[in-house]
C-alpha cells in the first residue's frame, strides 16, 4: 500500500472532502519521508547541486543521488515538481522499504522423514558432515553426483545480500570474506536476523569436515553484505548501495533473497550496471503463490529479464504451490532446506529465498568447471539442463525446470537451445518479459519463436548480433505472424535493432531469418523481448479536464495503467440524489489499487488503506446532483510504471427518487389525474401515503394499473368515493404490479389512496388510470370512425358487444357472427323444412348461431364447405361480407365489363356484387384503388356496410 495524496496530483485540482464522509486527504507517507529519494541523473556529467535538497548519499557508477528537502517542512509537492524539471534529471521515486523473503522455519521430525534421512545420509558418498542425511534436497538436485567431479569454487567470490552472516559459524567462517554492514557502517555484518546465515548455509556451509552440514560449495569465498536490518528491512538504496558495494569487490555471484512486486527503475539501473560488469544475479521469486493465488507474479529483482529467477519444487519434483508462478521465473529448486542457523546451530529453512542460493551455488560450479563461460551462457546452460517438472518445455509454475547440478557441470552447453525450431510448427516457447541467446547458421537456418501476449498490446524485441568484436553482421529480417499470416516484418543491416509491434491477445509467432538465404556467416545473437500494455478504451483520461463520462447507474469498468503514472479519471453528473460505494480491484498483485473521489469544487478524498493486489473499497458516499469525478491510479508507487494486468472498478449507484407528486399525504391534497397520463412516486416515509383524485362527467370503464414497485415491497390501491366508503382495494403482492381493470363507474369524484409495508425511494412505482366512456354500453368505439353504424345497429338490436363493456371493432368478425347479423337485420322468413335439415359436422342444434346459420342457408346467403364443415370461427374475408350482406339485402349483381378493382379482376368471384355495390355507392375501395378482397373484414367493416343497406 502506499498514499500519496500530495504527490499524484500535481495535475488535480485542490480537493476538499466528499460531503458529509470520514475520509480526508492525507499527506504523503511517512515511509517515504523517512527514507527520502532516489534522483537519478541522465548522466554524471550533468550531476550538480540542488537547491533545498540535502544529499544524503551518492552512487556514482549509475550517477543516483539519495536525497532529502533541506527543509523537513517543505511543500513536498513543489519540491518534486521543482526536482523533476531540472535538466539533467531522468526520474525521482521514493527510496521504497524492501523486505526479505522469508518463511518460518519448520521444526519437528516425524519418524518416516528420520527414516528416509538416515537413507539418505547412508547414500551421500563422501562428505562426512554428520547432518548431511537432514539434506536431502541435495540428491534431488544432483548434488551429491556433481560432488564426484568439482565440489569447491575459491577463484570467485559469491556476494550474500541479506541479514548479514553468523560470522562465528564453525560451519561458515572458514568459507567467509571480508563484507560490509550497510545497516550500521563500521560494525562487522553480523546476522541479527538469521536469514542470511541459512541462506550463506546453502551455498558454502564448510563441506566434509565432520561438523554440522555440508555447503553446495565445500568450499568458496563468500561475502556478507548486510543489507537488512534485524526485521529482515532495508530501502531500495540500501540494497543497491550493496549490490555496487559487491560489484566493485569484484563478486561474479550476487545472491538476493529480497524481492519487492513494485518495478522499480533505479534497481533495474543497478541490475543493468552489475551484469555490464560481468556480476551474475540470482533471485527468490517470492513465497506468495497460495496467499495471492492468481493475482501472484514474480518478485522484483527476480522478475528482471537478466536476473536468474528461482521459484521452489517439493521432494516430489512438483512446483510448490507457494512459490510465485510467472513467464520470469527461470529454475526450481527444493523449498525445504536444512541449513545453518545463527549462534552455531542448524535448522529447517523454506520459501524460494532458500531455493535461490542453490542456484547462485550451481552457477559457481559451472564457473569452477567452465571458467570461460559468460553470463548469459551461464543462465543458458541452467535452463538446457534443468529436469522438466512441469507442463512440457517452459511453464509458468516451474520455468525451464527444476535445477540439476550433476548435469549443468558435465554437459556441454548448446550454443543454440531452442533448436530445432526452422519451422513454424515447431517455435521456440519465449516467454515474456525475458533474454534467449541463439544462433541463426549458415545457408538458409530459420528461428521460429512463439510469444503469448496476455492482452492486446505492444511486443519489444531487441536484437543484438553476438559476434567478435570486428566482425560484420549479415542483414536479417524478423517477421510477424499470427493465426497463420504475416502481419509485418522489420529488416536491419545493424549489428542491433529494437522493434516495435502492436499485438493482440493471444499467441504471436517471430521468426529470425538472414535476408540472405544464402548467407555464409554464422550468426550468434541476444533477443530481449517486452511487453506494454494497450490503452484502454477510457483513454485519454489522464486528468480531471480529460475524465470519461459514465451515465448515473450501477456499472463495472475494466481499466488498465499503459503508462508511467497512469491515473484515469471518470467523471458521472448525477441528476438526482442517492447513495454511491465504489469497490476497485485488480488481477495482479503488481497493482496496488487507489482510489479517489472528488465532488466539482471540492476537494478530492483518497482511499487507499489496503495493499498490493487487495482490493479497496469506499464507504457509502452519499451524493447529490451535480458532478464528481473518480481517480483510479496504481498506488504502488508514486509514479507507477507501465504494468501488465487490469484493475476492475465497481460503482454502485441507488438513486433517491423526490416524489413530484408531494404533498398528496392527505385525502383533500389527492392530484387530479388525467385518465391515460402515468404518474411516477415514492413512498418516502413510513407514515408516506400518495392520494390520487379522478373526475367522471359520464359513465365509464376505469382501468387502475400500478407496476415497478421494488423488489420485497407491496403496495396496496384502494379507491373510495366521494363520501370516502371504500369501493375496492387490492395488493401488488410480491409480483410487483397489480391491474384492476373493467370497473364501472358513474359520474362523480373519486379518490384512489396508494400506500407500501415499507418506505423506498431508490425506484419510482408507476401509476395509471384509463378511464373509458361508455358509448352504446361500449368502452372502445368513443373515438371510432364507426361509431355511428354501431350505435345504430346496437340499438336496433342487431349487433351487440362482446362482453366486459368492449365492442372490438378492429378485430376480424367470424362467420357465425356475421350470418347472426344479418339475420337479426333481415329477419328471413323460415322456410317449411325440418329444423335439423342444415347440418354440418362442426355444428349441432346447441350451437349458439345455429339457427340464424341454418336461416341463411337456407336462404342462399352463405354455404359451408364441401368437407361438410361450416367454421363458424373463421374470419370473413372483405370479398364473403359484401357477397353476405349484399345477398340478404337482394342486392342485384352486375357484370363489370371491367375490374371494379385494381385488384379485382372483372372475372373475380365477387366481382359482379362488388360492381353493383360500388354503383350504389354502399362500397369503395382503398388507397390506389384497391378493395382487397381477400383481406379479413373487422367487425367495424362489416356493421358499417350492414348498416348502409339496412338503413
Amino acid at each position: 500500500m502506499l498514499l500519496l495524496a500530495a504527490l499524484i496530483c500535481a495535475c488535480v485540482a485542490p480537493a476538499p472532502a466528499v460531503e458529509g464522509q470520514r475520509a480526508q486527504q492525507r499527506p504523503a507517507s511517512t515511509e517515504e519521508s523517512a527514507n527520502g529519494w532516489l534522483l537519478k541523473w541522465r548522466s554524471p556529467e550533468q550531476m550538480q547541486e540542488l537547491q533545498g535538497t540535502n544529499l544524503l548519499h551518492r552512487q556514482s557508477e549509475t550517477a543516483v543521488d539519495l536525497i532529502a528537502p533541506a527543509d523537513p517542512g517543505a511543500d513536498l509537492e513543489s519540491w518534486l515538481l521543482r526536482l523533476k524539471s531540472t535538466p539533467g534529471v531522468e526520474y525521482v521515486q521514493p527510496n521504497y522499504s524492501v523486505h526479505v523473503l522469508n518463511e518460518p522455519s519448520a521444526e519437528g521430525d516425524g519418524a518416516s522423514e528420520q527414516r528416509m534421512l538416515q537413507a539418505a545420509a547412508a547414500d551421500n558418498g563422501e562428505a562426512n558432515d554428520p547432518e548431511l542425511g537432514k539434506q536431502t534436497y541435495l540428491k534431488q538436485i544432483g548434488a551429491l553426483e556433481a560432488w564426484k567431479s568439482v565440489r569447491t569454487q575459491t577463484s570467485l567470490t559469491i556476494a550474500v545480500i541479506d541479514t548479514g552472516v553468523d560470522l562465528n559459524h564453525p560451519d561458515l567462517k572458514d568459507n567467509l570474506v571480508d563484507g560490509i554492514n550497510l545497516v550500521r557502517p563500521n560494525q562487522p555484518p553480523d546476522d541479527d536476523n538469521g536469514h542470511g546465515t541459512s541462506v550463506a548455509g546453502v551455498i558454502a556451509a564448510s563441506g566434509n569436515n565432520g561438523v554440522g552440514v555440508a555447503g553446495i560449495l565445500w568450499k568458496a569465498k563468500l561475502m556478507p553484505i548486510k543489507a537488512l536490518d534485524h526485521r529482515g528491512d532495508g530501502t531500495e538504496q540500501e540494497l543497491g548501495e550493496a549490490i555496487l558495494y559487491a560489484v566493485r569487490k569484484q563478486a561474479k555471484i550476487i545472491v538476493l533473497s529480497v524481492g519487492l512486486y513494485r518495478y522499480s527503475p533505479y534497481m533495474l539501473d543497478i541490475v543493468e550496471y552489475a551484469e555490464s560488469k560481468g556480476t551474475l544475479l540470482v533471485a527468490a521469486a517470492g513465497n506468495d503463490g497460495i496467499n495471492l493465488g492468481s493475482k501472484a507474479a514474480v518478485k522484483y529483482p527476480a522478475a528482471y529479464p537478466t536476473v536468474l529467477a528461482v521459484g521452489g519444487a517439493q521432494a516430489d519434483n512438483k512446483p510448490d504451490s507457494r512459490s510465485n508462478p510467472g513467464p520470469e521465473l527461470d529454475l526450481v529448486a527444493p523449498w525445504n532446506v536444512y541449513t545453518t542457523a545463527i549462534g552455531g546451530r542448524y535448522k529447517k529453512e523454506e520459501g524460494t529465498s532458500m531455493a535461490a542460493p542453490q542456484v547462485a551455488a550451481a552457477a559457481a560450479l559451472i564457473w569452477a568447471r567452465y571458467p570461460e563461460m559468460k553470463l548469459y551462457q551461464i543462465r543458458e546452460l541452467l535452463r538446457q539442463t534443468a529436469k522438466d517438472i512441469g507442463a512440457r518445455g517452459f511453464d509458468n509454475q516451474s520455468g525451464y525446470g527444476l535445477l540439476q547440478i550433476d548435469k549443468a557441470v558435465t554437459t556441454s552447453l548448446k550454443a543454440d537451445g531452442y533448436e530445432p525450431n526452422d519451422r513454424m510448427s515447431q517455435a521456440s516457447y519465449f516467454p515474456l518479459p525475458s533474454q534467449l541467446t541463439a544462433v541463426l547458421e549458415t545457408n538458409g537456418d530459420k528461428d521460429w519463436y512463439a510469444v503469448d501476449a496476455p492482452y492486446d498490446g505492444v511486443l519489444t524485441l531487441r536484437y543484438e548480433s553476438m559476434l567478435p568484436q570486428g566482425k560484420t553482421a549479415p542483414p536479417i529480417r524478423l517477421s510477424h505472424y499470427a493465426d497463420g499470416k504475416l502481419l509485418k516484418k522489420e529488416e536491419t543491416k545493424l549489428g542491433s535493432r529494437n522493434i516495435e509491434w502492436k499485438v493482440r491477445k493471444g499467441r504471436q509467432l517471430v521468426l529470425m531469418e538472414a535476408m540472405n538465404a544464402g548467407n555464409s556467416t554464422r550468426l550468434p545473437y541476444m533477443l530481449n523481448a517486452s511487453f506494454r500494455m494497450a490503452e484502454d478504451t477510457y483513454e485519454p483520461n489522464d486528468k480531471s479536464y480529460t475524465a470519461f463520462t459514465l451515465q448515473p447507474r450501477s456499472q463495472t469498468i475494466n481499466g488498465s495503467f499503459h503508462q508511467t503514472a497512469d491515473r484515469d479519471w471518470f467523471v458521472i453528473n448525477f441528476k438526482q440524489s442517492g447513495t454511491l460505494s465504489l469497490r476497485l480491484s485488480t488481477n495482479t498483485v503488481r497493482i496496488d489499487p487507489g482510489l479517489a473521489v472528488q465532488r466539482a469544487g471540492q476537494s478530492l478524498v483518497v482511499y487507499d488503506d489496503q495493499h498490493e493486489g487487495e482490493t479497496e473499497q469506499s464507504p457509502l458516499l452519499t451524493v447529490t446532483p451535480g458532478k464528481y469525478y473518480i481517480r483510479v491510479h496504481n498506488a504502488i508507487s508514486a509514479e507507477a510504471s507501465p504494468t501488465v494486468g487490469t484493475y476492475t472498478l465497481k460503482l454502485n449507484y441507488n438513486p433517491k427518487y423526490d416524489d413530484p407528486n408531494e404533498p398528496n399525504d392527505k385525502y383533500y391534497e389527492a392530484l387530479l389525474v388525467s385518465p391515460g397520463t402515468e404518474y411516477v412516486g415514492v413512498i418516502g416515509t413510513k407514515s408516506d401515503v400518495d392520494w390520487f383524485q379522478l373526475r367522471l362527467q359520464k359513465p365509464s370503464i376505469v382501468d387502475m394499473r400500478l407496476k415497478d414497485v421494488p423488489d420485497g415491497f407491496k403496495m396496496k390501491l384502494e379507491a373510495y368515493d366521494k363520501k370516502q366508503k371504500l369501493i375496492f382495494s387490492q395488493s401488488t403482492g410480491s409480483s410487483g404490479s397489480l391491474e384492476a381493470n373493467g370497473r364501472l363507474f358513474q359520474p362523480g369524484v373519486y379518490y384512489v389512496k396508494l400506500t407500501s409495508n415499507a418506505p423506498f425511494d431508490n425506484q419510482y412505482y408507476r401509476f395509471r388510470i384509463i378511464a373509458d366512456e361508455l358509448t352504446a354500453g361500449f368502452r372502445d368505439i368513443g373515438d371510432h370512425w364507426a361509431k355511428e353504424a354501431i350505435v345504430a345497429m346496437n340499438s336496433r338490436g342487431i349487433v351487440s358487444g362482446t362482453g366486459k363493456y368492449v365492442f372490438e371493432p378492429e378485430r376480424p368478425i367470424t362467420r357465425a357472427e356475421a350470418v347472426a347479423m344479418v339475420v337479426k337485420a333481415y329477419k328471413p322468413v323460415t322456410l317449411l323444412k325440418p329444423a335439423n335439415s342444415v347440418q354440418f359436422i362442426d355444428i349441432d342444434s346447441k350451437y349458439w348461431a345455429y339457427d340464424a346459420i341454418r336461416r341463411a342457408v337456407e336462404q342462399g346467403w352463405i354455404k359451408g364447405f364441401p368437407s361438410g364443415d361450416f367454421k363458424p370461427d373463421q374470419p370473413v374475408t372483405r370479398a364473403e361480407m359484401a357477397v353476405i350482406i349484399g345477398q340478404a339485402d337482394g342486392v342485384k349483381p352486375i357484370q363489370p365489363t371491367y375490374a371494379p378493382y385494381a385488384d379485382v379482376s372483372k372475372l373475380h368471384w365477387a366481382a359482379p356484387m362488388l360492381q353493383a355495390l360500388k354503383l350504389k355507392g354502399s362500397v369503395s375501395g382503398k388507397e390506389g384503388n384497391r378493395f382487397q378482397p381477400d383481406a379479413k373484414a373487422s367487425r367495424a367493416e362489416y356493421t358499417t356496410l350492414l348498416y348502409r343497406l339496412y338503413v
